[in-house]
């Protein structure tokens, strides 16, 4: 069960770091690092060969592949600057639990959110959009926290990924011919760099919003009731047992992320947690995940990092060009 608790508690609770040495972290990350360990190992006696086959491999020919390809940036882009056009229109820094100050450098920082997802949305001057989305995130943690912007380290990701890749098709950079070419040295390292920051914000909250604030998920869950567990037949799981498997599974899948291991099943998995709690937390929760959901349809696609992955997308980006 993938949560932001903060983005709904009435009141922020404190990470209590006097977990770092119990049980209490202790058995959650030994559990973690263990299913990740086998997933490497089995993943590597397989080859590197994900149970879940690609494009090519269900039959779609190459030139389709390098089309599809292409057109990713621009679904990432668009999942990503909804939630950078709302928070910066109330003024806030990515999500609700980081609120800008009522005064010029919160409103200078919420007007570039707001540019940013211009950019991204139209296609115009996208690595200047790119270059600005990291500089914030560094704003953001000076003054909250660098633990609250690890949270959402996807953003330094989704940064990395729009300045090596630009728009894609259908953008201004584009049909004016300037600044939308990917930076081919730098393609192979733009996805693994998504993903890993992806991870490390998965779990970084898997500590932050659980096993180190038990107390901020118990309230989260005396407001919103999804501990399931009762409704099977496990009556004997409360709501801070509830909040502690959940941070285990985080942990998790946290790490499964970073590792590149089964990258496709393990994307396929993290669909249904991120998607279960949408009818009952509603629009915040939809908005604020729609960039984990572009990241999800870019690695279900890309599958793992080889070259004729790289070269499918440049290759599809150039002929792109050529019909422009």
């Amino acid at each position: 069960m993938i949560l932001h608790e903060r983005w709904f508690v009435s009141r922020q609770h404190p990470v209590d770091f006097s977990n770092l040495f119990t049980a209490q972290t202790a058995v959650p990350l030994a559990i973690a690092l263990a299913a990740t360990g086998v997933a490497i190992l089995a993943w590597r006696s397989r080859g590197r060969r994900d149970f879940i086959p690609g494009p090519l491999q269900l039959g779609m020919d190459w030139e389709n592949y390098q089309r599809l390809l292409s057109w990713m940036p621009l679904v990432f882009g668009l999942h990503t600057a909804v939630p950078l056009l709302v928070a910066g229109v109330q003024l806030q820094l990515f999500v609700p639990n980081l609120p800008l100050p009522h005064h010029f450098l919160g409103g200078l920082i919420a007007l570039a959110e707001i540019v940013i997802a211009l950019s991204f949305l139209y296609g115009a001057a996208t690595r200047a959009g790119a270059v600005l989305l990291a500089l914030i995130w560094l704003l953001g943690a000076l003054w909250f926290g660098p633990l609250l912007l690890l949270e959402h380290a996807l953003f330094l990701g989704v940064a990395f990924f729009m300045f090596v890749m630009g728009r894609g098709p259908a953008a201004l950079d584009m049909t004016l011919k300037r600044l939308h070419r990917p930076i081919e040295r730098l393609v192979p390292r733009a996805v693994p760099m998504l993903r890993v920051l992806t991870g490390i914000g998965i779990v970084t909250l898997a500590f932050t919003e659980k096993l180190w604030n038990v107390p901020m998920g118990v309230e989260f869950l005396e407001r919103y009731p999804l501990n399931f567990f009762p409704a099977i037949g496990f009556a004997g799981i409360s709501n801070a047992d509830f909040i502690l498997i959940a941070g285990t599974v985080e942990l998790t899948f946290g790490l499964l992320l970073i590792s590149g291991a089964f990258v496709r099943l393990m994307t396929l998995i993290l669909w249904v947690p991120f998607n279960l709690t949408l009818p009952f937390l509603g629009w915040r929760e939809l908005v604020g995940h729609l960039p984990i959901y572009g990241i999800m349809a870019l690695l279900v696609i890309w599958g793992e990092e080889r070259k004729q992955t790289e070269d499918a997308f440049v290759q599809g980006v150039k002929e792109k060009e050529g019909e422009s």
